[in-house]
């Protein structure tokens, strides 16, 4: 029972360093994906709003959120482990929010802030999940694959919303489709190293979708 609670520790956690030497390699690389993270957050929030406020329509939808979420993606899969993943992907949430709301504030005059709390608290939950669900898609096992098709529906549930929009009436976000939709399918195939997970992780975001959109229909 020891040995199969201490492989499942190793599987999620990461294996941990064997001497002084490993010890400072382990906490350097700690350190550098803290940074990492964070500065990368940073960036992509501040490109996020500057697509917002200057760039065309189309590339304002693929920049906000989906750039911020794809970074915050980069930083959980490079993590060492589960709890390190959840760190890494909260600074780097955190940062991209941040860095958002003072441009949104020195370009635009005025902070997002502004009635949108609830959707910023679910775009953080959002964010930070996709991160850690990352970092599971390491896994080797079939673990890694359910990891993976519950981050495409992340991104393939926008898909399934924007289309129920279309049906009552709304107009065909082309851009934001697309970019939810290749974010989704590299999700589901790109984050596994085998065809046979590959095919898994699609089938478990497929489910996932149709039981999303039977329940937003109903």
């Amino acid at each position: 029972m020891a040995v199969a609670l201490d492989k499942l520790r190793r599987r999620v956690v990461g294996d941990l360093p064997g001497d002084f030497a490993d010890l400072e390699r382990w906490e350097n690389r700690i350190q550098r994906d803290m940074l990492l993270g964070l500065a990368m957050g940073v960036v992509a929030g501040v490109v996020a709003a500057v697509c917002v406020r200057f760039a065309p329509a189309q590339a304002s939808a693929a920049a906000d959120p989906y750039l911020v979420v794809a970074v915050v993606i980069l930083s959980g899969r490079l993590s060492l482990g589960f709890g390190w993943a959840l760190v890494n992907s909260t600074l780097t949430a955190f940062g991209a929010l941040i860095s958002r709301i003072v441009c949104a504030a020195v370009i635009g005059g005025q902070s997002p802030l502004d009635g949108v709390a609830d959707s910023l608290n679910r775009l953080l939950f959002l964010m930070v999940l996709s991160g850690v669900l990352a970092s599971l898609t390491r896994l080797r096992d079939r673990w890694g694959d359910v990891a993976a098709g519950g981050l495409a529906v992340l991104f393939l549930a926008d898909d399934v919303d924007g289309y129920l929009d279309l049906l009552n009436g709304a107009a065909l976000p082309v851009w934001q489709w697309g970019t939810a939709l290749a974010l989704g399918l590299a999700s589901a195939l790109c984050l596994r190293p085998t065809l046979p997970s590959r095919l898994r992780a699609s089938g478990v975001a497929f489910g996932l979708v149709v039981i999303y959109a039977l329940t937003a229909v109903s």
